[in-house]
């Protein structure tokens, strides 16, 4: 007699075998995930756990979680942020400049033992909304009595920050709205968002659909690979080939100058200037490209028009190329119709922005200012509505001025709103002090927000000719401290005496 299972065991039966089917595809699913997911580098891996965070929307998140290599989690990245750029047409983001700046801030000003400050909700507050607009911090149990938090909880100090709904400066009482941060302990110094507080049920909505609104570029598919140079492209291969050419040509009596430029709270482009003698045809086209001092790695290039504007016996050509803050070098070439007329390469440094405080540009010079009404903050060698050119060889006429002039950002003000800033000069000559003039209160000329230019000139009539001078000049923030100096050499030249003029001949009488 056989004896068959019953129903029941046929069941357990089928569930034994279906388990140990399952089992090992259930395992190699996981192992194939996991080298999936192992392919990413921990830094990837890790990216949107950080503040980018804060400012994916959830299409994104999801997107970036099927990524499978560094990649094609860099491709993913580079169009993340240039869905946020406000400006496609320029090589540097705004956005993502500002949003570098307030996670340095907020870890500065918010980190704990137990979490950065980028990572704090008042870190997350400044990178979504930027700095308040005003600020209150109460001692522990002020704002008991307030009724704002039912079933109040005795905590720590309370930290109230001000905004409006469209960052502006509110005309009504609506417009404010108030982020209230409470401390879990007096002393513990984390201050997260108090939900239970009613003041923040506005604010958190709009916290919630800030990620939404800071897509400006929705439909973009693909990060643009954009030229260096506001509306230029990216100089190709084959162009870039000018740089190995052996030797290069470079003409005699050529020179070029270098500094770190302004061009905004947050961009310091590289300031560049070229200047070609008389001699040398005009140049009608550039190509340029900016590499790590260290590695080389090209960073970015343009192919580009360029124009020369005139100086005594020369032209120049002026660049402003927008990299972050570092160490470069910066290879140019300029081209006539007839093929490349100078090629150079340019070792710079150019300063970081600071994300807070007063901020001193590099002091620039050169013989004269010119009246520049067009020009835009960020053009090359240029303050305000006025033109520097360079002197490179820094040889003057005796009736020649040096002109000289920086920018001050974010300066402290007095009690009528004027900036409190200082210059100092010093002169030398031979190494020796000649000459000291103490800290002195200066008056500049503000460009706008928190940008003002200052500017001097120095006229050189009385100098001794042919004897080589350094100029020292410090401009100071007299509250702070912070200061800019720079050495600025020149010689006043000595100038052969024009010929007589020939005695005019007899003329025979007829």
């Amino acid at each position: 007699m056989i004896m068959r299972p019953s129903d029941d065991r046929r069941d357990k039966n089928k569930e034994i075998v279906m388990r140990r089917t399952l089992i090992p595809l259930a395992l190699a699913a996981w192992l194939a995930a996991s080298v999936a997911s192992a392919q990413l580098s921990q830094t990837y891996k890790e990216w949107p756990d950080g503040p980018a965070g804060f400012l994916l929307i959830e299409t994104e998140r999801k997107a970036y979680s099927q990524v499978k290599t560094d990649a094609e989690a860099q491709a993913f990245i580079d169009l993340f942020w240039a869905r946020r750029d406000p400006d496609l047409n320029t090589v540097q983001n705004e956005l993502k400049l500002d949003f570098d700046m307030r996670v340095a801030a907020a870890d500065t000003q918010f980190s704990t033992e137990k979490v950065k400050g980028c990572m704090s909700d008042r870190g997350k507050v400044v990178i979504l909304m930027g700095r308040p607009l005003g600020a209150q911090n109460l001692p522990p149990g002020a704002d008991e009595a307030e009724g704002n938090r039912p079933g109040f909880i005795e905590r720590g100090g309370i930290w109230i920050w001000l905004y409006t709904k469209d960052g502006k400066p509110a005309t009504k009482k609506s417009d404010e709205i108030l982020f209230v941060f409470s401390e879990t302990k007096a002393g513990a110094g984390d201050f997260p968002l108090d939900r239970a507080d009613r003041r923040n049920m506005q604010p958190l909505k709009i916290l919630a659909a800030k990620p939404e609104q800071l897509i400006l570029n929705p439909k973009l598919t693909e990060a643009p690979q954009m030229g260096l140079l506001p509306g230029t492209k990216a100089a190709t291969s084959s162009q870039q080939a000018v740089f190995d050419l052996q030797p290069r040509p470079w003409p005699d009596g050529a020179a070029v100058m270098t500094s770190s430029g302004i061009m905004s709270e947050t961009q310091h482009p590289i300031w560049l200037y070229v200047q070609l003698p008389d001699a040398v045809p005009f140049a009608t086209h550039s190509v340029g490209r900016v590499r790590k001092a260290e590695g080389g790695d090209v960073v970015g290039s343009f192919a580009s028009p360029v124009l020369p504007m005139s100086v005594p016996g020369a032209r120049g050509y002026e660049f402003s190329l927008p990299v972050e803050a570092g160490t470069w070098k910066v290879d140019l070439a300029l081209f006539s119709d007839s093929g490349p007329i100078a090629v150079t390469t340019a070792d710079v440094q150019n300063d970081p922005a600071p994300a807070e405080g007063p901020y001193i540009s590099p002091i620039y010079w050169g013989p004269d200012f010119r009246q520049a009404a067009q020009a835009r903050l960020g053009d090359p060698f240029h303050l305000g509505a006025m033109q520097l050119i360079p002197r490179p060889d820094n040889k003057y006429k005796e009736e020649e001025n040096i002109a000289y002039g920086a920018y001050v950002v974010r300066p402290s003000l007095d009690g009528q709103q004027q900036p409190q800033v200082e210059l100092q000069m010093v002169l030398y000559s031979g190494g020796k002090k000649q000459d000291e003039q103490p800290f002195q209160v200066v008056t500049g000329a503000k460009v706008f927000g928190d940008f003002w230019v200052y500017g001097q000139v120095l006229p050189l009539s009385g100098f001794r000719r042919g004897v080589d001078f350094e100029l020292e000049v410090t401009l100071r923030d007299s509250k702070t401290g912070v200061k800019r100096t720079q050495k600025i050499p020149f010689t006043v030249i000595k100038q052969e005496p024009a010929a007589p003029a020939a005695a005019p001949s007899a003329v025979p009488k007829g």
